[in-house]
């Protein structure tokens, strides 16, 4: 083979080939710039778009937190308006109690009030009557007369503050008799008839009602005989007022028993209420 020929071919060759590399060299800029252009483009595009997306999970995830934030503090809210709430309820009640408590002390210590008023006054009411025959008693026999006139008045307005306190305590309750001549300690004896008809219980005022009628009528008569008063007179109205202060005893120990079971302190006992011949 001849040298020259074949370097004459190599030379025809060169820039053929050199030509295609060239080309190709072309292409692949042209790809890479076309390439290039794209991921920019593409960069330019998925860029803020993914950064869009980005901050809209953020967004998403803060409210998602702000939400669970706010319901958690409307679950705290609502338990303290639940709690406060039962707070006020239980307040209320306690309070609705305590009212009931002193509306019902209130009450009870208006009925031991009256209550105490009416048990006094049944005695003292009988009590003047029984001061009334002693007194009576003493005068005769000290030697001074008596106005019969004056005593009669006397002994029937006694008489009738002792109905009367007798017919309030009947009217609460607080006083039973159960025989029928207690109607010689009741002039008015209505009140009386119906708590016979009533009850079947208590204590029995027919001895006290018997003995006031018996001094009262014993006294009369020593009244009417003036002075100088006779011994049989004056023997008959002692017995008849010693038997009056045994009952009017009786009397006031049940008034003491009643007035202690109501907390009422009573001083002196049933003693205190009597006085010796």
């Amino acid at each position: 083979m001849n040298p020259q020929r074949e370097d004459r071919n190599n030379t025809h060759r060169l820039p053929g080939t050199m030509c295609g590399m060239a080309d190709t060299a072309a292409v692949y800029g042209l790809i890479g710039a076309v390439g290039g252009a794209v991921l920019g483009a593409g960069g330019a595009v998925l860029g803020p778009l993914l950064l869009h997306r980005r901050q809209a999970a953020e967004r998403r995830e803060t409210l998602v937190r702000q939400e669970e934030r706010e319901r958690a503090q409307q679950r705290r809210e609502d338990e303290l308006l639940r709690r406060q709430q039962q707070f006020e309820l239980q307040v209320a009640e306690r309070e609705r109690q305590a009212a009931e408590e002193r509306e019902r002390a209130a009450e009870t210590h208006e009925r031991q009030r009256v209550t105490t008023e009416r048990l006094n006054r049944m005695r003292s009411t009988t009590r003047a009557w029984q001061l009334l025959l002693l007194d009576t008693y003493d005068e005769l026999r000290n030697g001074r007369p008596v106005d019969r006139v004056a005593f009669s008045e006397s002994w029937r307005a006694a008489r009738a503050a002792v109905n009367e306190a007798f017919d309030e305590a009947l009217h609460e309750g607080l006083w039973f008799a159960h025989a029928g001549a207690v109607q010689t300690l009741m002039s008015r004896n209505a009140s009386i008839l119906r708590a016979l008809e009533r009850n079947d219980h208590g204590i029995d005022v027919t001895t006290l009602g018997d003995a006031l009628s018996a001094a009262t009528y014993a006294m009369t008569e020593c009244v009417e005989a003036g002075i100088p008063l006779p011994a049989e007179l004056a023997e008959r109205a002692r017995s008849r007022l010693e038997h009056l202060s045994a009952a009017r005893e009786a009397l006031s120990a049940y008034i003491v028993g009643r007035l202690a079971a109501l907390g009422v302190d009573v001083l002196g006992g049933p003693q205190a209420d009597s006085r010796a011949d």
